[in-house]
């Protein structure tokens, strides 16, 4: 080969790689949507018990309602559905059991689907309103801390 067919074979290649990096990049980072309190969703709070866990899906079914774990992305910054323990420590979806009281802070969109940002196991001590207030994330929304995507 001559040194200009490998010049434009090494570019070739080399843009190939790039589109592969950033396309694996972008389906890892989730999707690119935006979510602000200035648009029309409305916010709840739910305190409730889990029905069902679909960790391959991302969603649990809990008080009658699908609710759906976020994954979305702003620019670089890669925001996900907060799942913490009664202790406020991270937890993952399967830890989540059937029966198992959860309090649920999210939104509904206007095509009425349910996205959360934070799901927490509660204590079985929580039993009225008043103990649930009594928890330091019911008073105080936490920060939601996205993850920097590189």
């Amino acid at each position: 080969m001559n040194s200009r067919t490998c010049y434009i074979t090494f570019m070739v290649l080399c843009a190939l790689l790039s589109f592969c990096f950033i396309s694996v990049q972008t389906i890892y980072a989730g999707d690119d949507i935006k979510i602000d309190e200035s648009t029309n969703h409305d916010f709840f709070e739910l305190q409730t018990t889990v029905m069902e866990v679909h960790q391959k899906d991302n969603y649990l079914i809990a008080g009658e309602k699908v609710i759906q774990l976020l994954d979305f992305r702003t620019g670089r910054k890669r925001f996900i559905t907060m799942l913490r323990n009664t202790d406020g420590e991270k937890i993952l979806l399967k830890t989540f059991a059937r029966g198992q009281k959860i309090f649920i802070r999210g939104f509904k969109l206007s095509d009425g689907t349910i996205k959360a940002r934070g799901i927490y196991q509660l204590p079985e001590t929580v039993v009225t309103s008043e103990d649930l207030r009594k928890l330091s994330f019911v008073v105080t929304v936490p920060v939601w801390e996205p993850i920097l995507v590189k």
